[in-house]
């Protein structure tokens, strides 16, 4: 996870997966790395209470807190998706 691009001064935070839930509906797992190399695990999921025009957000993110966050030596989000189980969807 340490890339970054030079044209746009971007530095990746982190990495995402589309994973499907039991009835269908797509959200993203992945990790958000921390400025102290640590990466949290995280789940977003679409806002289905969003009301058309209004300022609310598309997307809602949620912190895995069953996973600890983890030192950046010891985790590497590159190698593979992490396993979350998809279970009954939360409507967010």
């Amino acid at each position: 996870m340490e890339q970054n691009n030079e044209k746009t001064k971007l530095v990746e935070a982190g990495a995402f997966w589309i994973k499907t839930s039991k009835a269908g509906n797509s959200f993203l797992t992945g990790t958000v790395k921390t400025e102290a190399g640590e990466a949290i695990k995280v789940i977003v999921f679409k806002n289905q209470y969003k009301v058309e025009g209004s300022n609310q957000p598309d997307y809602r993110v949620f912190y895995d807190t069953s996973v600890p966050p983890q030192q950046k030596a010891a985790t590497s989000t590159e190698s593979s998706a992490p396993e979350v189980k998809a279970t009954d969807d939360i409507p967010f």
